[in-house]
């Protein structure tokens, strides 16, 4: 080996070091991504096709390896839509291939992603943060079986709900009867009381929900 190819020897490790320090960058830049899996480097032994006779230094060459199949952290969420996978497998996703009347229009390709930071649209679609929607098997609400094998895209209704009129109680009542439960479960001996009486009030309110009003005779 000459001059020239000890310098391209070093100058193809140097590429492929430069190579794992851009996957190294990338994962630390995308260390706050939603289910991003991050990605490894692979350095791969290049052996120079010379006789058997002859010593010479080999190079080196770099290939990126990728961990869609790697367990990541679970994280816990206050949002009820939000999903995660423990073990393998994928969510079954598909994207809008375009707009109509404000309502997706779908092209029929599954995808699939680890994503799963769903939240409902204003159409009633589950959609992570990647603007994928979520596709999922009917099941049959009597049985519990799969209602067929082909993923279809979920929708759900998400129209208000009527306000109810809060019930009227006797929070005065309820919270002097537990006070006097408190007291008396505290001084009295041991085996040697009786909380009937405190709680007659309370279950005493019920009862008087329950009743009608008399109705007044006629004349």
């Amino acid at each position: 080996m000459g001059i020239f190819g000890a310098l391209n020897t070093a100058v193809a490790g140097m590429r492929a070091q430069s190579f794992s320090l851009e996957n190294i960058s990338g994962n630390i830049a995308n260390s706050q991504t939603t289910a991003f899996k991050r990605m490894d480097t692979s350095f791969v032994d290049m052996i120079p096709d010379a006789a058997a006779s002859q010593q010479l230094a080999g190079s080196v060459t770099s290939h990126s390896r990728m961990t869609n199949t790697v367990q990541g952290d679970v994280q816990s969420s206050s949002i009820g839509t939000f999903m995660a996978i423990n073990g393998d497998g994928f969510f079954v996703v598909s994207k809008p291939s375009s707009f109509v009347d404000n309502q997706p229009v779908f092209g029929g390709i599954d995808n699939y992603t680890r994503r799963g930071d769903f939240q409902p649209d204003k159409s009633g679609f589950l959609v992570n943060g990647a603007a994928y929607y979520l596709m999922g098997i009917p099941i049959d609400g009597t049985t519990g079986n799969l209602v067929g094998s082909v993923p279809q895209l979920l929708k759900f209704q998400n129209d208000f709900l009527r306000a109810q009129r809060p019930r009227r109680s006797n929070i005065g009542q309820i919270l002097r009867a537990i006070r006097a439960l408190l007291v008396t479960t505290s001084t009295c001996p041991a085996r040697n009381c009786s909380i009937r009486p405190i709680l007659r009030p309370i279950l005493s309110l019920g009862r008087r929900r329950r009743q009608r009003s008399p109705v007044p005779a006629q004349h």
